[in-house]
């Protein structure tokens, strides 16, 4: 075969590549949602779109809890793995596209060679020679049926399902450090319920003694105000247990010494409020703003790639290779023309015959992406389920609060009034013991269900999808991620 034909079948096989795309091409599932929520609570919810909803979390108020979850976004150490996964996953997607292109190799050797005189007759007496060698080799795996094409586009989507990934950190993290918050700003509150009601009931029991010195009261009273004193005071302890905890617990998902808040935060402050109408826009938005469910789907669309990628090992590969070196005895001979060889050529290698196990690759790997279908369609289930639990959960707590606030201003007035008659001699002490407990009950449930509240509110927008944003992770993959439409 001539030069310039072996020029014409080299050119003809560069032009086959992505002639063929092997395999199924992938079409984004459709889901079918309803219009609207079904826990939509009149005076609660509406159905306009979030618009803060990327830092809901300033819907609270609370300066402290913005400084601490932008502390967070930039130490965390989840979100810095996070971030460590996307580089890596973008460098596995140049590792698959780098197999687009030709390998070449340099090439180069030297030896000092002496042929053995029983192997080459005609030469009686062998000499020793150097032997000089450079060049170039390349090789280039044409893509013929497209199997590279569907390599490039899994590595594709594995890395945009890793963004989403980050995103999704990004968003429990968010959640996480507001719900800390509130609970550490709930079991303050609650120390200084405990504090208060002490105080209450220490009074008492000095009432209790004054009157019993002077002949008014029986010992009874006495002791049944030591025991409702040391059962409040017995509760102190667990609570400021709970603070010191949350302390440490917030300082840790802020990347630092879990006894750095320890100075900052000790001091106390009020359960943050969150806003009275709340905006869920419709479930269509939901789905596409949350990074889980676009993380499952681009995992979906990378196991039908590799469905083409485990074809393309059925059908034979194709490679063009060649080399180019000088080869010489001598070094100052090396690269003069007589020194010039080469090669250049295609070959190819097919697969005849493996028992079987490649199409076992391909059924296995058909069983993958139905499995990626499946987590995807039972990750846009999850999706509406905790949108609905959270509004409902939400509502409810909203009234749970609004009796317990009834319950507390009356068992305040109880308290009140029962020291009144007791000290006009028209009830007895049990009454005024009753009426503490009550309070320090009632006051103590509020501030739990104040918190409650908060909570169901940061899991509701952590179910919407909030609390990311694809401006503060652009860079983390080399190219940026699509910013999810609202």
């Amino acid at each position: 075969m001539s030069v310039w034909r072996l020029a014409a079948v080299m050119a003809s096989l560069v032009m086959m590549p992505g002639c063929v795309a092997i395999g199924p091409s992938y079409e984004a599932p459709e889901v079918e949602t309803d219009a609207g929520w079904a826990g939509m609570e009149e005076g609660v919810f509406n159905a306009a779109s979030p618009e803060s909803i990327q830092t809901w979390w300033t819907q609270l108020n609370d300066p402290v809890l913005d400084g601490l979850v932008e502390r967070a976004f930039e130490s965390n150490l989840d979100l810095a793995s996070a971030v460590a996964r996307v580089r890596q996953a973008a460098a596995l997607r140049r590792v698959s596209a780098g197999e687009r292109f030709p390998d070449l190799d340099g090439t180069g050797s030297y030896s000092r060679e002496r042929q053995g005189a029983n192997g080459f007759p005609s030469l009686p007496d062998p000499e020793e020679f150097d032997s000089f060698a450079l060049g170039l080799e390349f090789g280039w795996e044409l893509d013929v049926w497209g199997r590279v094409s569907r390599l490039v586009e899994a590595a594709d989507a594995d890395l945009a399902a890793t963004v989403e990934d980050l995103h999704d950190v990004r968003l429990i993290l968010a959640a996480e450090v507001a719900a800390e918050y509130v609970a550490l700003r709930a079991a303050q509150s609650r120390v200084g319920v405990a504090e208060r009601n002490i105080e209450i009931q220490r009074r008492s029991l000095d009432l209790t003694q004054t009157r019993f010195d002077a002949g008014a009261s029986p010992q009874l009273d006495v002791s049944q105000a030591e025991t409702n004193l040391a059962n409040t005071e017995a509760e102190l302890p667990t609570l400021r247990a709970d603070v010191r905890l949350q302390l440490l617990r917030l300082a840790v998902l802020l990347g630092e010494n879990p006894t750095a808040l320890l100075d900052e935060l000790s001091s106390g402050g009020r359960v943050p409020e969150p806003p009275t109408k709340i905006a869920v826009g419709i479930p269509a938005d939901a789905l596409r703003r949350r990074p889980d469910v676009r993380s499952s789907e681009r995992t979906l669309a990378a196991e039908v790639a590799r469905i083409g990628v485990e074809l393309g090992d059925l059908y034979p590969r194709f490679v063009l290779g060649g080399s180019f070196q000088f080869n010489a005895t001598d070094a100052d001979m090396l690269f003069e023309g007589d020194s010039v060889g080469w090669g250049l050529g295609p070959s190819f290698s097919w697969n005849l015959f493996d028992g079987g196990r490649q199409r076992g690759e391909v059924r296995a790997q058909e069983a993958a992406a139905d499995i990626a279908l499946l987590n995807y369609q039972s990750s846009v289930l999850r999706a509406i389920e905790e949108v609905e639990g959270a509004m409902y959960s939400h509502a409810r707590e909203l009234e749970r609060l609004a009796a317990l606030s009834r319950a507390s201003a009356s068992a305040r007035r109880s308290a009140e009034l029962s020291r009144e008659l007791y000290l006009e001699g028209r009830s007895d002490f049990q009454n005024v013991l009753d009426s503490e407990r009550e309070l320090f009950s009632a006051e103590d449930n509020l501030i739990v269900s104040r918190a409650e509240v908060v909570i169901t509110y940061i899991t509701l927008q952590r179910s919407l999808g909030g609390g990311w944003s694809s401006v503060a992770t652009r860079g983390a993959d080399g190219e940026g991620a699509d910013e999810p439409t609202d």
